[in-house]
């Protein structure tokens, strides 16, 4: 979808119009379109659909209720661009708004000092609101805004949120997200000697999910769901 400007319509009740289908896997399907906002305000979205299948929709709707939580909590940072907006939820879908950029990854050029230093503060304001992304291990969910100045993150279906923010497995789990980032700031620059420890020290949790929990994910989403190796790992999930 071409990127646009939200603009006004009639007023009346909310609703989504689908213009694409994106994905389809086994929790659903995602679309891309417009929502209209009871106020006649159309905003470029993205709604994604809950699998019927009897088996897989529990899980299908616990991913998406920690985006749903997520965005939720994150309502006042939207409003910068950086992270979707909750636009509608129901038990069966969700819409956010969809922001148009391109995976940061895919960038030909090197990205400036101050894109990371940007990149590092909506990592702290996630971490003040009691947020871990909890995904960033996936390439594609940094992205770059369209205008090239921004750093945006999207696919909130893993995050955690948490009431006490002295947690330790929260503390551990935003190290994580820092981490990841710090990858690929040193793939365009130095990396400063704290930035180095960091990246050269993962969090327990994350040792212990590749010595035990990694092998079941891979069973499941190989054998089980028949997705090919790294399916998703370099693809926006919108």
């Amino acid at each position: 979808m071409e990127s646009i400007a939200a603009e006004r319509i009639a007023p009346g009740k909310t609703r989504f119009e689908c213009q694409n289908v994106l994905k389809r896997d086994a929790f659903g399907q995602i679309e891309q379109g417009f929502f209209y906002r009871n106020n006649g305000e159309r905003v470029p979205a993205i709604r994604r659909l809950y699998t019927r299948t009897f088996w897989i929709r529990p899980f299908a709707c616990l991913l998406a209720g920690n985006e749903k939580t997520a965005l939720a909590r994150l309502k006042d940072l939207s409003a910068r661009g950086q992270i979707p907006e909750l636009l509608y939820a129901d038990g069966n879908y969700h819409v956010r708004s969809f922001i148009d950029g391109e995976v940061l990854y895919r960038q030909e050029r090197p990205l400036s000092a101050d894109f990371y230093k940007d990149a590092k503060k909506l990592l702290r304001d996630l971490r003040q609101q009691g947020v871990c992304h909890n995904d960033l291990a996936k390439e594609a969910n940094w992205l770059v805004s369209s205008d090239g100045q921004k750093p945006v993150l999207v696919d909130f279906q893993l995050a955690r949120c948490f009431k006490n923010r002295h947690n330790k497995l929260f503390l551990a789990l935003c190290h994580e997200d820092l981490r990841h980032l710090l990858k690929h700031k040193r793939k365009d620059m130095a990396v400063t000697a704290t930035e180095a420890r960091v990246l050269g020290t993962k969090a327990l949790p994350t040792r212990i999910w590749q010595m035990t929990g990694r092998q079941v994910y891979l069973f499941i989403t190989r054998k089980v769901l028949g997705w090919k190796d790294r399916t998703g790992s370099y693809e926006r999930d919108f």
